[in-house]
């Protein structure tokens, strides 16, 4: 965070937890953590955390990289869910996000098939026509689970859908 123009915050809440997320925006992060919240599930809140301000693909790939290795770490029988969302961005390249967090997804994807993981896309913004067809190609390549959805879907529909598959 300090060596880039862009905001990069990662807190880890519960390293067991079956929900995580890779959201972007302070203020969108926090709306999708207060859904899950609602929704009765926030002791499966793993981490809170966001990354803004336009940052690279690398420093993209380089935070995707992080959450995953800590998300991976242990298998839950039940599985688990990441969500990848923000709102709608104004200038942060979404193709560009993605391109990284893709790189690190595909990196990760045995672990992330093994560990029994849906993966939940909800983004708008500069690019994000791109950068939605990009992650539906990647999800459909690593033959994971992903739902990939626009601003046309209100962010917390596809929280709910992920909350619905935690049971």
């Amino acid at each position: 965070d300090k060596e880039s123009g862009a905001s990069v915050k990662l807190t880890i809440l519960n390293p067991k937890g079956r929900i995580w997320n890779i959201l972007s925006g302070g203020g969108a992060s926090i709306i999708y953590l207060d859904t899950i919240a609602n929704l009765g599930k926030q002791h499966e809140i793993a981490n809170y955390g966001e990354y803004s301000g336009n940052p690279t693909t690398e420093e993209s790939y380089q935070y995707a990289r992080t959450i995953l290795d800590l998300m991976t770490r242990e298998n839950d029988l039940q599985g688990k869910v990441l969500i990848i969302g923000g709102a709608i961005a104004n200038f942060t390249d979404v193709e560009k996000t993605f391109v990284g967090i893709i790189k690190a997804l595909k990196e990760y994807q045995e672990k992330l098939r093994e560990g029994k993981i849906s993966i939940f896309v909800r983004r708008g913004g500069p690019n994000y026509e791109l950068g939605l067809k990009l992650m539906e190609q990647a999800g459909r390549d690593m033959n994971i689970p992903m739902l990939v959805q626009g601003p046309d879907v209100p962010m917390v529909e596809i929280i709910g859908k992920a909350v619905e598959v935690l049971g």
